[in-house]
């Protein structure tokens, strides 16, 4: 087996830093906003400004934690969005609120950067691309595996045409924890007024991005949905809850270029922790990557008169990767988007086949318009 060590390209200009201060308004104090507070402190010039949640409990403590001052700790998305202070917003809140907070954005004209999945549903993401089309505002959609070195790696080997023409991605997206022994809770995911979907939306979109980041976009869905675990206990009244959302999404599809796609997710997966792990077979070799190997792309290629099989390991540094946010930040002060940023069509084309799944799995296979 050879093994390569590789350092990912930047461009001379990502380590230019503009003097300016970014105030960040932070929507949602939850797990995945301690996470985005925890990025920030690698972005150079930037700073939490403002909070907002509407648990004022956890304003409070976030607020005395970070100095801020009383009326830059809000209980409503649209006072700090509002917020002339607040240069941009970062919201990571449940599925439900996705799209209204979106819709504030556009009509203050203030950048953001919002959680996937997109919208709860086709209807929501419709109404934003409306909007947004007449008011267009710097958008990045948490599609964050695509700032992991193995995606970059992988989308240069596409780019250059060392794997041939791409005829076949597979990807699967594993993980434990809603296996019937962990006994886990109801909460907001498994509810379709609140989610809109259940893993589809959860991690699914993240493998439809994938696809569409890798490929291009779908063409035909042949999708399957199901429940496993249809009720759960309500940890507030200790009361089974009826499941509404689907715990299991599988689809095959058509991409650009006739390139065919198989995909299967679920969280029944016992031994699984985060595996998502992607394949793209192409007619000069195969490349195989996995999100909890980031800095490991496994490549497979025949070489020479006899076509002897080589298999590597490239193995990447990851000191010199662009952090998704620093992305982001540096799309505002250069007034220009990477090639691997989330845009918001990303977010709305992503919209599109997840209900091209949903639709298939109710009436047969689904076609792009």
């Amino acid at each position: 087996m050879l093994t390569k060590k590789v350092s990912l390209k930047r461009n001379s200009k990502e380590d230019k830093m503009s003097k300016k201060i970014w105030n960040v308004g932070i929507i949602g104090l939850g797990g995945i906003g301690d996470s985005h507070m925890n990025n920030l402190l690698k972005v150079a010039n930037t700073r939490v400004a403002a909070i907002c949640d509407v648990n004022t409990q956890a304003v409070e403590q976030v607020g005395d934690r970070l100095n801020l001052a009383a009326d830059k700790r809000y209980s409503h998305y649209k006072e700090l969005i509002s917020d002339a202070d607040v240069d941009f917003v970062i919201s990571g809140v449940s599925n439900k609120y996705h799209a209204d907070i979106l819709k504030c954005a556009i009509e203050f004209s203030k950048p953001i950067v919002s959680e996937k999945p997109f919208t709860r549903t086709m209807e929501e993401a419709d109404e934003l691309l409306a909007l947004y089309e007449k008011n267009p505002i710097p958008c990045m959609i948490g599609f964050s595996y695509r700032y992991r070195p193995c995606f970059q790696y992988v989308k240069e080997l596409l780019e250059q045409g060392a794997l041939g023409q791409i005829r076949h991605i597979a990807a699967h997206y594993l993980q434990e924890e809603n296996a019937p022994m962990f006994n886990h809770e109801y909460t907001w995911r498994f509810n379709k007024e609140i989610a809109g979907t259940g893993i589809l939306a959860d991690i699914g979109s993240h493998m439809v991005d994938a696809a569409r980041f890798f490929v291009g976009e779908f063409t035909k869905v042949a999708g399957m949905m199901s429940t496993f675990i249809d009720h759960r206990v309500d940890p507030r009244t200790n009361q089974p809850v009826k499941v509404d959302v689907d715990d299991f999404a599988g689809f095959q599809c058509e991409l650009a270029g006739g390139v065919m796609g198989t995909f299967y997710t679920h969280k029944n997966a016992i031994g699984t922790n985060n595996q998502f792990n992607i394949t793209l077979f192409g007619d000069l070799g195969t490349v195989r990557i996995s999100v909890e190997k980031p800095n490991e792309v496994h490549l497979s290629v025949r070489d020479g008169e006899n076509l002897e099989l080589i298999d590597k390991i490239v193995h990447l540094e990851s000191g010199n990767r662009k952090l998704m946010l620093q992305d982001f930040v540096d799309s505002l002060e250069n007034n220009s988007n990477s090639y691997f940023f989330p845009t918001f069509m990303d977010g709305y084309r992503n919209q599109q086949v997840m209900q091209m799944i949903i639709d298939s799995s109710r009436d047969g296979v689904a076609r792009s318009n």
